[in-house]
């Protein structure tokens, strides 16, 4: 169905059948949602974490393998942050590993042929990311072609174009200050100082919820903040051992870090990720409700295309070059890593923790597997199954949602 047509057959304003209409999840609702969420993949990263342990006679939980895990996650939990939200208003990106490949050729190119600084080169690869993201979203939102098929073009075109600007070579090396965006380290007094703040803040937003819902009469336990501040002072203590135990924070976590707070406050504090949960709720409802639909689903594809341009830049630091698998079934681990986090497929449903911590569930599954030496192709065929199993739980959930 094209979208300027579905919007000039829409009537001004919502009659009783469109009042009957799926309506999107409440604050509250999705709070409940999300707290249940975090806390089955929070027993399930505990449960894998220490059979990996156990299994890698110790190698698994130490502070050098974890550090290195979480850098590892650092492009696969940006791009599932990105894709979340594309998901929520019920679009999907295919195209995500070759937009990376693409953006990772450009900015290999200018840095290492052109000689360009990080800083004008990272500005011209956002730029070629927001360009991809505004290309697949005129063909999706002004066209009307459905967006699976445009970013199945662009998984194909994007490569294509990377293989054919460099004949499927590999464009190296690049610079150290280069590779700093992501390989480098925060000092570990800075760590763990930044971690203590984090903490700090964290636990005053919860305070500070917590005295809200008891002024609105909200219905909640006595000891929910406690259980949340208990909860928080652990995840603090545990990356305070890790980061303090192996060189300090990667910077590709920082990345992650201010990029996911970013969008976390954009899905749950404007106008946009309020319209955001209703476009993928109710198409129609929220044409009728007078959301620009058109400008929504814009802003969607120039945020993933951002995601583009950062991941590629990331991922390029993080090989010192650009090479002609990178960003290969990255669109798989993006999209599993946003439905193990809650995302769901048919919309109005996710957040972008949620995806952000289902990418590193996803990371934990790759690192096990490859500190216990399990074959590549068994890996393809496990991380097959997770896919499948996630979103078999997301049926679940959404048939399970409709009965009530």
């Amino acid at each position: 169905m094209k979208y300027p047509s579905l919007i000039r057959r829409a009537a001004p304003r919502m009659n009783a059948q469109t009042q009957t209409l799926t309506a999107p999840p409440t604050r509250r609702e999705l709070g409940q949602l999300v707290s249940a969420r975090t806390l089955s993949m929070a027993v399930v990263f505990v449960l894998l974490a220490i059979a990996f342990n156990v299994a890698s006679n110790d190698i698994f939980l130490t502070p050098r393998n974890l550090s290195l895990l979480f850098r590892q996650a650092s492009i696969v939990a940006l791009v599932s942050a990105g894709v979340s939200i594309l998901m929520i208003m019920g679009e999907i990106d295919l195209s995500i590993g070759s937009a990376v490949y693409l953006s990772g050729v450009v900015a290999a190119s200018l840095s290492v042929t052109h000689g360009l600084g990080v800083v004008p080169t990272f500005a011209a690869v956002l730029a070629v990311g927001v360009l991809m993201g505004l290309w697949q979203g005129f063909w999706t939102v002004t066209v009307g072609v459905p967006s699976f098929i445009v970013t199945l073009a662009g998984l194909l075109a994007f490569r294509g174009i990377g293989y054919y600007t460099t004949n499927a070579a590999t464009i190296a090396p690049v610079s150290t200050e280069f590779s700093a965006i992501s390989e480098g380290f925060v000092p570990v007094a800075a760590s763990i100082a930044a971690l203590l703040v984090a903490w700090a803040a964290c636990a005053y937003y919860i305070l500070r919820r917590h005295r809200a819902q008891d002024a609105l009469g909200e219905p909640q336990g006595p000891s929910a903040p406690a259980i949340k501040l208990g909860v928080l002072t652990a995840i603090a203590a545990f990356l305070i051992w890790v980061f303090s135990g192996f060189r300090g924070v990667p910077t590709a976590l920082l990345w992650v870090a201010v990029i996911g707070i970013a969008l976390w406050v954009l899905m749950t504090k404007t106008i946009f990720g309020r319209n955001a949960y209703l476009t993928g709720s109710n198409r129609e409802a929220s044409i009728l409700a007078g959301i620009p639909l058109a400008r929504q689903l814009y802003t969607g594809f120039i945020l993933m295309g951002a995601m583009y341009g950062i991941a590629g830049m990331l991922m390029t630091a993080r090989l010192g070059a650009s090479t002609p698998t990178t960003g290969m079934y990255l669109e798989l681990d993006a999209i599993a890593g946003a439905v193990i986090g809650g995302t769901a497929l048919k919309g109005g449903v996710g957040t972008v923790p949620g995806a952000i911590i289902g990418a590193v569930l996803l990371a934990t599954i790759d690192n096990g597997m490859s500190i216990l030496n399990v074959s590549s192709f068994i890996q393809l065929v496990i991380k097959g199954l997770v896919l499948l199993f996630a979103l078999a739980f997301d049926s679940y959930i959404t048939k399970r949602q409709g009965r009530r």
